[in-house]
């Protein structure tokens, strides 16, 4: 089967290509099909990746955009009433290469990863099946941001999220299939009155990158890997800091707490030195932190970060504090795959278990990985694509019935 797969290939660089959902979804889908992958790009260090991408994936369709030409091409377009997201990755160039393609390849399907790369899709032929995957709903996180902010920021970005939406409303209504990654954007999706169902496929664990961590010497570390770009992640950091960090140093002076985001802290009191504690910050590979942790927290009072907070520390086999309801969303029983704690003081205690009985904290470690290798693995969680792309094109591709005979009055001769 050829598919078309549309999206943002080669994005921020401070994200790495392989940590990246689509890039799961690309390579389940070219084990089995031809794949070819189309995006734009402002990354002016580019090269690096899409030679990457190319000897991975071969087929490429893409476009560089200069980025201070397209910043303000997309102010220009929002005051005329457009997207700006859909604007600042529209390119000419690359919708007069795909014009060129649909004419030559025989495409079986399109698979849109992006809601910045919708509008290449909506120019396609209707008679070739479309999966969107809205993933958190891109539209959303403009609302979040008019949710948190101040007039006029707030406005803007209102007004980004609701023309935004409007393009993930025609998606929706034309794909056959859409995916998101929670059951909170599968209602959102539900919402724009989808032509086909809404599948939920969460955000896997690239277990394969975090299994080998070397072991590191030096002071015991406790790791908390959060995104601190959001305001329950920094609530919940500092609560941990001020609440649970000083009884766990005072039998064990040494430890050291990493608080490691791939954003930069959104509370400035995070930004100040505080003994004992290291603000790793952004940082978007975890795997530093993680090699020199000896256990892992995840006080999740008020956030829902589970994937980065607990399932990458997990499926580096170290041994993780939760609390019970994450230790429920997820499946894991308390004491063998973690160990579980609510309030501040639990926390303590467990964390002071872990750091004396070093071999059972290895032994949680090891049980607590095998638990995310099973479960959460994107290899697993992606494996349901296969038929899911299979049946889609298996309806479009099925001709439809005879029509059946008119059934009237028989005409007298």
């Amino acid at each position: 089967m050829n598919i078309l797969m549309l999206g943002r290939w080669v994005g921020a660089p401070r994200y790495p290509l392989k940590a990246t959902r689509e890039y799961h979804f690309g390579r389940v889908l070219a084990q089995k099909h031809s794949l070819t992958l189309a995006f734009t790009t402002d990354n002016p260090n580019a090269v690096g990746p899409i030679s990457s991408l190319r000897s991975e994936f071969g087929d490429l369709e893409f476009t560089v955009v200069p980025r201070t030409w397209k910043s303000l091409s997309s102010a220009v377009r929002l005051m005329t009433g457009e997207s700006c997201t859909l604007s600042y990755f529209r390119s000419e160039a690359l919708r007069s290469r795909l014009a060129d393609r649909m004419r030559s390849t025989p495409y079986d399907l399109i698979f849109v990863s992006s809601s910045s790369a919708i509008q290449y899709a909506l120019e396609i032929d209707p008679a070739i099946p479309l999966i969107v995957d809205f993933a958190h709903v891109d539209s959303e996180w403009w609302m979040r941001q008019a949710s948190r902010g101040s007039f006029p920021g707030s406005r803007f970005f209102q007004t980004e999220g609701i023309r935004l939406r409007a393009t993930e409303a025609l998606a929706a209504r034309r794909a056959a299939h859409c995916l998101v990654a929670t059951p909170e954007a599968a209602q959102l999706v539900q919402a724009l009155k989808p032509a086909g169902p809404v599948t939920v496929v969460t955000d896997g664990v690239d277990v394969e990158n975090f299994r080998s961590r070397p072991r590191r010497g030096g002071p015991p570390t406790v790791v908390l890997s959060t995104a601190l770009g959001g305001a329950s992640e920094s609530h919940d950091a500092l609560e941990f800091v001020r609440q649970v960090m000083p009884a766990v140093r005072a039998q064990y002076p040494e430890v050291r707490l990493v608080i490691s985001s791939h954003e930069a802290p959104r509370d400035s009191a995070l930004t100040y030195r505080i003994p004992g504690v290291e603000v790793d910050a952004p940082r978007p590979d975890m795997r530093p932190a993680l090699a020199r942790a000896a256990l892992a927290v995840a006080p999740l009072w008020t956030s829902d970060n589970v994937r980065q907070t607990v399932l990458q520390p997990m499926g580096a086999g170290v041994p993780a504090v939760v609390t019970s309801q994450t230790a429920r969303a997820i499946g894991a029983e308390a004491g063998r795959d973690l160990l579980v704690a609510d309030a501040p003081r639990e926390f303590a205690d467990r964390i002071l278990q872990l750091l004396r009985d070093q071999e059972a904290a290895a032994e949680i470690g090891g049980r607590g990985q095998l638990l995310v290798s099973t479960k959460y693995a994107w290899a697993v969680l992606t494996a349901p694509i296969h038929a899911l792309v299979e049946s889609v094109a298996k309806v479009a591709s099925t001709p439809p019935p005879p029509p059946k005979p008119m059934m009237g009055l028989r005409g007298s001769r």
